[in-house]
């Protein structure tokens, strides 16, 4: 009686090649063959194991729908609204930034001025 295919997801079937190549590397000392094991897709590795994919990415990516105009113009007023805000805010907390070096290091013209003596210039 022949054995029924395994069928692993994306995330087994990754982390089970992944073995096979330190495995194939180390163990079996082949780095060689290691590289061809790395160097297959996941969908030929699977295939030549004999594992049936639970989630082939051929078939996710056919599920996908295309976008309509109307979302992707939706999606573009939606980034441009939120690219302004960001804007802003980047304004808002530039000013709070001067504001602050205001504080911690003022301008030398509010300090006065002295003349070549040392002496100021208020007094």
């Amino acid at each position: 009686m022949a054995a029924k295919p395994k069928t692993l997801t994306r995330r087994q079937l990754e982390s089970r090649k992944e073995k096979a190549v330190r495995f194939t590397r180390d163990v079996a000392d082949d780095p060689d063959r290691a590289e061809e094991i790395a160097g297959e897709s996941l969908e030929d590795y699977a295939e030549r194991r004999g594992i049936t994919l639970a989630n082939p990415r051929r078939l996710r990516n056919m599920a996908r729908r295309a976008k309509t105009r109307e979302e992707l113009q939706q999606e573009i007023a939606d980034l441009k609204a939120e690219n302004q805000e960001l804007q802003e805010q980047t304004g808002d907390l530039q000013d709070q930034l001067d504001s602050i070096a205001e504080i911690v290091a003022p301008g030398d013209e509010d300090e006065g001025e002295e003349d070549d003596n040392g002496d100021d210039d208020q007094g």
